[in-house]
């Protein structure tokens, strides 16, 4: 008896936290830019059009995404998050960068920008996001994720795995108003086929405690059916 109660309670603790199945939460970035090739802008790529869930990455503009009612399944926690942009590819030879930061949120709801940069090439690379800007309150939440720039020979799709830290930031985000944003600062023209986001969870890791009260509840159950036996 002793040991089918050992047994039942190492089963009860493992299984206290699937209170709930995982998820996948997937959110697509709007379409912003029409699916054309640059011949009758930049003839050296006349060979390469963006695809068609291209997002406009102007070298002129920052932008703001903002995801709202983000809502996880009761009992569960953020495991995971990936951010990734497919077929990314630089307009033109010249030097160029993605900045790419996380936001507890944004001014407006779905995709806004603003211009930061004039002239053609736009030769100052310059991460927009570091500084104030008319997308973001101040005093925002701000994560940065990441930064890359891209060739012009060969389209490349970027994907950025959020790290513990990342994740950490984003749960809090997500908890403080169901909606987070992210800003993109393209120094230079990007074309691409899409932005999508997605968030992995699991079943909660169980507050202690919860781990003692079962243990306790266990255990007074297993020192009443010793009692029980030896009043026989």
């Amino acid at each position: 008896m002793k040991k089918l109660l050992l047994a039942f309670a190492a089963v009860a603790v493992l299984g206290l936290p699937a209170t709930a199945l995982a998820d996948t939460l997937t959110f697509l970035a709007p379409v912003t830019a029409r699916n054309n090739d640059s011949n009758s802008r930049n003839p050296n790529n006349s060979n390469y059009a963006g695809g068609l869930s291209q997002f406009d990455l102007d070298h002129h503009s920052a932008y703001s995404w903002r995801i709202d009612n983000i809502n996880l399944r009761a009992g569960q926690t953020i495991t995971g998050a990936t951010l990734t942009f497919s077929s990314m590819r630089n307009w033109d030879g010249n030097a160029n960068t993605l900045f790419v930061h996380l936001f507890d949120t944004a001014i407006n709801s779905g995709v806004r920008s603003f211009t930061d940069a004039s002239g053609a090439p736009v030769t100052n690379i310059f991460d927009n996001f570091t500084v104030g800007n008319p997308l973001i309150a101040a005093g925002t939440g701000n994560t940065f994720l990441g930064s890359r720039s891209f060739s012009n020979t060969a389209p490349f799709t970027w994907t950025i795995t959020f790290n513990a830290a990342q994740l950490r930031a984003l749960g809090s985000y997500i908890s403080n108003g169901h909606n987070i944003a992210f800003g993109f600062d393209p120094d230079c023209h990007f074309w691409n086929n899409g932005i999508s986001f997605n968030i992995t969870t699991g079943p909660g890791v169980p507050e202690p405690i919860s781990l003692i009260l079962l243990g306790s509840g266990l255990g007074a159950l297993y020192l009443n059916r010793r009692k029980r036996r030896k009043a026989c």
